[in-house]
């Protein structure tokens, strides 16, 4: 799927081809608690880091050479990238990017799933009059109600449309430093919403995303001359492949 960049965004002062894995982090200790992670962080718990370990072993197999790599600025994208390249022979340096985190979800951090999207649901009956039908369902204004649940606090609360901005902002900074470098390929870590709204905004085809970008799933892009291409999303074969591969030499040990 050949996407072109939005409006703005498009800089073609370099042509090299870049391959961005853009990666979501392991799973955290919030995440298997069932509670809200957006500017909030929790470390990596026992599966996460093996889920990120076994991401690096799957990329070092199929034969991906990590020429950059930049990752969120939150502890578990750093534990997950570096776990990641462990596996990898990688030397360079990790570089962190604030744009890259999580949505802000405002005074739902740290709660629990079920409060956060039950005080959304309820912000949506009021607005819609009544029940909102499973078919009508729209990810996009449910968080924009999440927001509007947050008018008062204080606190910050993005939309997607924000989300998506800052994260573009980056994606396409990070191509363009690598592709005045000769191209190459780039390992990015960053958080299931913020990956959503980026590819979302570039013209992605998210049907079949109907639970979420797993832990340690891959959304592989390709960028040339200004032009982002979409190949896969929510790829967990290379974290499958280096767990399989991480077993059978634990087997033969």
């Amino acid at each position: 799927m050949s996407l072109h960049p939005l409006p703005g965004t498009r800089n073609e002062s370099s042509s090299a081809p870049v391959t961005i894995y853009f990666t979501r982090h392991g799973e955290t200790m919030l995440n298997l608690l069932g509670r809200v992670q957006g500017w909030s962080d929790a470390p990596l718990t026992e599966k996460g880091r093996a889920v990120a370990s076994h991401l690096g072993t799957g990329l070092a197999d199929a034969g991906v050479r990590i020429d950059a790599a930049y990752a969120a600025d939150m502890l578990r994208h750093g534990e997950t990238i570096s776990l990641a390249l462990g596996e990898l022979p990688y030397a360079g340096e990790i570089v962190r990017d604030e744009r890259l985190r999580e949505m802000a979800f405002g005074r739902f951090e740290g709660a629990s799933n079920t409060e956060m999207w039950g005080a959304i649901s309820g912000e949506l009956e009021k607005a819609n009059g009544g029940p909102v039908a499973e078919d009508e369902f729209d990810f996009d204004v449910a968080l924009a109600a999440m927001v509007r649940l947050n008018e008062g606090s204080g606190l910050v609360a993005e939309t997607a449309a924000q989300v998506a901005e800052r994260a573009l902002a980056a994606l396409n900074a990070i191509a363009e430093a690598q592709a005045a470098n000769g191209g190459g390929n780039v390992l990015v870590v960053s958080s299931g919403i913020t990956i959503v709204s980026a590819i979302s905004a570039m013209g992605a085809n998210l049907d079949r995303v109907t639970t979420g970008i797993g832990n340690g799933a891959v959304t592989e892009l390709r960028y040339s001359a200004g032009d982002w291409t979409v190949v896969t999303v929510n790829d967990l074969s290379f974290v499958e492949a280096g767990q399989a591969a991480q077993a059978a030499e634990a087997a033969t040990a």
